[in-house]
């Protein structure tokens, strides 16, 4: 957990140094980084203003802006091209639009850049220092360049209560005064050393040891140069392995021989004028291997390229390591830095949830407010030249603005997982491929459940809709234990009610997986009353397959049935398939449970 001593003293680090990289908090609270950046501001040559970059702001201004000199606008640098630089606020990164993941991969520890906008051709040296927010449980689900960018972790759930114990009787007043304790509880940054000392090459070998071979060498990088600042900071003449070390716990690297670490094993004695041979590199204390999900086989932990990994001790928790993008059970969304293939429809362009505002080009879907605050930069030049507006705003068609939706899904994935009949099956091989081809389209997940034990009401179907694979909710679907009543039939009719709807949103290709054995044991009638009320015989099986037939004729709708290898009723899934119109796909029996 991060103290505040440590927060000042990397904070202090990147004053030093702007070639850090970013900052990543974790579970920190989204308004505890003004504060910080304020603090971060100050400490920098010029106080470069403070930038924040959140789901609603676009890249417009950030690279070049008007400014009104006299009676006449001039363009100049925008705040992330400016020589004095910016200190850029990111309040969660997991919302962060494309836009905003562009600008960050784009300057983030980056030696040069260029933008070309409106004419005009910007070159420079980027002087921006990164502070972001994010919770660590969804942060293994970013792009991987993405988090790279930001190579400095720190664990900051309980940094409040800690920071100003004070702020919380101040935040029941205003919201200044919060701002003011929150102020008070950080103290002005002391300046940071005048020299940052060279490495020497027990520093370097000891950073090679505690990284090991990662995505890119931004770890490694900030991890040295981390060391040179604090090696500046007590006035050494060079970066020792102490420093590294020092360095290490302050970005929350696991350092052997550190408590709750593996202690270092003990020089062993050597007659006097023997010469000791070089210890061989000791492998990274990282965390062990995870077990995927749908699948029993442990995946290690990184690229495989530093041997195999070494397990937590038990005193080191398994979130103690802070890249969470190189755990066996993180799946990064590939579509973070690019966006998903689009409808092209006009009713489809008007869905979606705003992201920011981008300019318009006619009177339709207009953001209001974002029009007249761009108005409002104008009045005075506007009424200058037409004395009689009078107080009225003057409107240009250069400042209307429209919102910056969230594009809509280029395809999608419905799944109908009956639970009642995968107890010695296993259905991962069979449902991998779908779940896969999901995951590379950022496909819109439609899930629809039966036959479980915590379904609430056992004789009906539930169902739920998901943004994406990443939603917690599907792994959870993935991992039910199986009920007794087996609703197929209705089950069904929900998955033909949610294909419908996808189809009217507009042409799009839909993946229907239906995981059943085909022995559905409720009729449709009595999921609707709730209440079996008969012997029902083979009306359940009847009543699925009814409910079935109109996926026949949907287009573009491509329907599998992952049936388990079963001996008794091995039909009844052609069956289904034949009423669906699509095909089938054979589970095998999971290792152990043989015929």
């Amino acid at each position: 957990m991060a103290s505040l001593a440590r927060v000042r003293t990397l904070l202090r680090c990147l004053a030093a140094d702007h070639r850090l990289g970013g900052v990543l908090f974790f579970d920190l609270e989204p308004s505890l980084l003004a504060p910080l950046a304020h603090r971060l501001a100050e400490a920098l040559p010029g106080t470069p203003p403070t930038v924040l970059l959140g789901p609603h702001s676009g890249d417009e201004g950030l690279w070049l802006r008007t400014r009104l000199h006299g009676e006449e606008l001039r363009f100049e640098p925008g705040p992330l091209a400016a020589d004095s630089g910016a200190v850029v606020i990111v309040p969660d990164l997991v919302q962060a639009d494309p836009l905003a993941a562009r600008s960050i991969v784009t300057m983030a520890g980056a030696d040069a850049a260029s933008a070309e906008l409106l004419g005009h051709s910007l070159r420079w040296t980027p002087r921006t220092w990164w502070l972001a927010a994010a919770p660590r449980a969804a942060a293994g689900g970013l792009s991987p360049h993405l988090l790279d960018r930001f190579p400095i972790r720190v664990a900051a759930g309980g940094l409040r209560a800690e920071w100003a114990p004070s702020a919380a009787a101040a935040c029941r007043t205003t919201r200044t005064a919060e701002d003011a304790a929150l102020l008070d509880g950080l103290p002005t940054l002391a300046a940071g050393p005048a020299t940052r000392p060279p490495l020497s090459r027990a520093a370097a070998l000891r950073v090679v040891d505690l990284l090991p071979p990662g995505p890119s060498r931004r770890r490694d990088l900030a991890l040295a140069r981390v060391a040179r600042v604090l090696a500046g900071l007590a006035g050494a003449g060079a970066t020792g392995p102490a420093h590294v070390d020092e360095a290490a716990e302050l970005m929350g690297l696991p350092v052997p021989g550190a408590s709750g670490a593996p202690p270092e094993p003990a020089e062993p004695f050597r007659p006097a004028g023997q010469v000791a041979p070089r210890p061989p590199r000791p492998e990274p204390v990282r965390p062990a291997a995870r077990v995927s999900a749908g699948s029993g086989a442990a995946e290690p932990v990184g690229d495989g390229r530093a041997g195999p990994p070494v397990p937590l001790p038990a005193a080191l928790p398994d979130d103690s390591w802070p890249y969470p993008e190189d755990e066996a059970d993180a799946l990064p969304r590939l579509g973070t830095l690019r966006p998903a293939g689009r409808q092209r429809t006009l009713a489809a362009r008007r869905r979606g949830r705003p992201l920011g505002v981008r300019p318009a080009f006619d009177l339709r879907d207009l953001a209001i407010v974002a029009t007249v605050v761009e108005a409002a930069k104008y009045q005075r030049v506007r009424r200058a030249h037409r004395p009689g507006g009078g107080g009225r705003l003057l409107i240009s068609p250069a400042d209307l603005r429209r919102p910056r939706r969230q594009p809509e899904p280029g395809s999608a994935l419905v799944l109908v997982l009956d639970h009642s009949c995968w107890r010695h099956f296993d259905r991962a091989p069979g449902m991998a491929a779908f779940l896969r081809r999901a995951h590379r389209d950022d496909s819109a997940v439609s899930v629809i459940e039966l036959g479980h034990r915590d379904n609430p009401a056992e004789l009906s179907a539930v169902r739920y809709r998901a943004r994406s694979l990443l939603d917690p909710r599907v792994l959870a679907s993935l991992n039910r234990s199986p009920g007794q009543a087996t609703p197929l039939a209705h089950g069904l009719e929900l998955a033909v009610a949610e294909t419908r709807r996808l189809l009217r949103r507009g042409p799009l290709p839909i993946s229907l997986v239906v995981a059943t054995d085909g022995r559905g044991n409720v009729p449709l009638d009595d999921s609707l009353l709730g209440t079996v009320r008969e012997a029902v015989g083979r009306r359940g099986v009847t009543a699925a397959l009814d409910a079935a037939a109109p996926l026949r004729t949907l287009p573009g709708v491509r329907a599998v049935v992952l049936s388990p290898d079963v001996a008794q009723y091995s039909g009844l899934p052609f069956d289904l398939a034949e009423a669906m119109g699509g095909s089938v796909i054979v589970a095998p029996r999971k290792e152990g449970h043989r015929r």
